[in-house]
């Protein structure tokens, strides 16, 4: 399944830390929160009523927050440094993310949004179903959904939304935690 839902971010070329490459592919954006499982559940949901009305992505020019080490803690294998790259969508918009990879397979990513109304909390919040728990204990709010292409931890900054997605793991709570904790701490602002 991680090569099926992560294939466009495989073909991320290596290249310096900083780096910004776009490539063609199928958006690989971690799902937004209350998305539905599938590969359209990759990109930022439409906008619709309440605190929930959408987000905007792309904000910050670099979305890796975490380090080699902080991803290898969360996913529990050796990684490699972190890449940002660009996907080139079929619909020819491009999407931007925060790569890490073990063995040449994408094993995790991160992306950060603004909200478009209320606050990164209210959106966390506002969100429902199945396959989601609280996070206590990290950011202004915290929820771990169950996805299809696996959980994802959803992270509310009082200015930012930050998604981590995990494939083909598990993480622990703890470990969650720690990742969520670095990645606010290098949030601007």
């Amino acid at each position: 399944m991680r090569t099926a839902v992560l294939v466009a971010v495989a073909a991320l070329p290596v290249a310096a830390a900083g780096c910004t490459t776009t490539v063609p592919g199928s958006a690989t954006a971690a799902p937004a929160p209350g998305a539905s499982a599938g590969p359209d559940a990759l990109e930022p949901p439409a906008a619709s009523p309440g605190p929930r009305s959408g987000l905007d992505a792309d904000v910050l020019p670099d979305e890796c927050l975490l380090n080699a080490s902080e991803f290898g803690d969360l996913v529990g294998l050796a990684v490699q440094p972190p890449e940002q790259g660009t996907v080139e969508r079929e619909d020819g918009s491009v999407s931007a993310g925060c790569v890490a990879t073990a063995d040449s397979e994408p094993v995790a990513m991160i992306n950060v949004y603004a909200v478009r109304s209320g606050t990164p909390a209210d959106y966390v919040r506002a969100g429902g179903g199945t396959g989601r728990r609280d996070l206590r204990g990290v950011g202004e709010a915290a929820v771990v959904i169950d996805t299809a292409t696996g959980p994802t931890l959803q992270l509310a900054s009082p200015e930012y939304l930050v998604t981590i997605l995990v494939s083909a793991q598990t993480p622990s709570d703890d470990a969650w935690r720690a990742a969520a904790q670095a990645a606010l701490s290098r949030l601007p602002g």
